[in-house]
């Protein structure tokens, strides 16, 4: 009796293991629950060759939501990653906590939405590890995700030939962001003395066109040109001091990659008591993935001069690079509005929006063979 209870007792552990049935491989292969972490830039570590990731971890902030989609290759393993010909076999959502994924349900723009998840469990072998964040819809095809537009910070991930066992079955994913990051502070050129100057609103036309042409695991959002119904705005800005407000402000904005084009924009700023508007055609520039483009408006008694700084997508709104990495500084002068007054007699089309001021011309130094933007 006591050998049947043993035999009794292991066939009920086995059972208990593998409590949910795989539909797909060998049923009497082993399986085991995958566990996700999410990388930060709290871990100081290389990406590694088979990571998607091409510079530091992206951290994912407290609640974001990913979703994760496993595959086998093809034939031996050994040829290059497609999903396109790969072989799907599982796919999973969860949210951040703490740096851990844990499982959620999620809507199909990826909000996290009450009820019981399950995380994935996939059987002993060598896997490709797709995610992104956040964990839209992903299609019939198990490799397409469609909508992201402006706004978002859409961001994905890749990590390849990982073999999953009891023994080791924690996955690290390194995120990148998928769209790019534009800045506009406005500050004081040297001798110029303000009260108060800051920005209001900054609107920038023919970016690219939303939403964004279907996402395919693995790759890049793609990126693209509108025309003038393609608008995008900044309106949330901060002092660099709240107790100088002279100082001057930024603000950011996220919006999905542009190919080269020009960029009709319209800067809103306030100096002292008066809002002003400064418009311009912004010469031909393209927005890359991951980088912050942070365009400064510096303020003179007569004239104001534009200047874009291209820096990594972390860096603080007044910092320069270095502080995470050195990343090398590509700043450019854009251009300049001449003959700008700083009164309230300024002459304006609709001063309820601002007084226009200002005739601008781009820089003589930025030709057609200007290199800023691309990645």
């Amino acid at each position: 009796m006591k050998r049947y209870l043993v035999v009794a007792a292991a066939l009920l552990a086995v059972a208990g293991c593998q409590r949910r049935p795989l539909e797909w491989g060998d049923p009497a292969g082993e399986n085991c629950r995958v566990r996700f972490r999410a990388g930060s830039l709290a871990e100081v570590l290389p990406a590694p060759e088979t990571s998607k990731a091409s510079g530091q971890l992206v951290p994912l902030p407290e609640g974001a939501t990913v979703r994760v989609v496993a595959y086998q290759r093809q034939g031996d393993g050994q040829g290059s990653p497609d999903p396109s010909l790969d072989t799907w076999k599982a796919s999973s959502t969860y949210k951040v906590e703490s740096g851990d994924l844990v499982p959620c349900l999620v809507s199909d723009d990826g909000a996290a939405i009450p009820g019981d998840a399950e995380s994935m469990e996939l059987h002993n072998g060598t896997y490709d590890f797709y995610a992104y964040s956040a964990a839209r819809k992903l299609e019939a095809d198990n490799r397409t995700v469609k909508g992201v537009g402006h706004g978002e910070d859409f961001m994905g991930a890749f990590i390849g030939s990982r073999t999953i066992n009891r023994s080791s079955s924690t996955v690290s994913l390194e995120f990148e962001h998928e769209c790019a990051k534009i800045t506009f502070a406005i500050v004081p050129a040297d001798g110029m003395q303000c009260e108060d100057l800051t920005a209001t609103s900054v609107k920038l036309k023919k970016l690219a066109a939303a939403p964004a042409a279907d996402y395919t695991i693995g790759g890049d959002l793609v990126p693209s040109v509108g025309g003038e119904e393609s608008v995008g705005e900044i309106t949330t800005f901060a002092y660099k001091d709240d107790g100088q407000k002279g100082q001057g402000a930024s603000g950011s904005g996220i919006f999905l990659p542009k190919t080269a084009g020009t960029v009709p924009a319209e800067f809103t700023v306030r100096v002292n008591s008066t809002s002003y508007r400064l418009t311009a055609e912004l010469p031909e520039i393209s927005f890359g993935k991951g980088n912050n483009y942070r365009f400064t408006a510096k303020v003179k008694q007569t004239s104001v001069e534009l200047v874009l700084t291209v820096l990594p997508w972390d860096t603080s709104e007044w910092g320069d690079g270095t502080e995470i990495g050195g990343f090398p500084d590509q700043t450019i002068t854009v251009g300049e509005w001449s003959g700008v007054s700083w009164d309230d007699d300024a002459v304006g089309a609709d001063p309820s929006q601002g007084l226009v001021v200002g005739t601008w011309t781009s820089a003589p130094s930025w030709g057609s063979d200007t290199q800023v933007g691309g990645n």
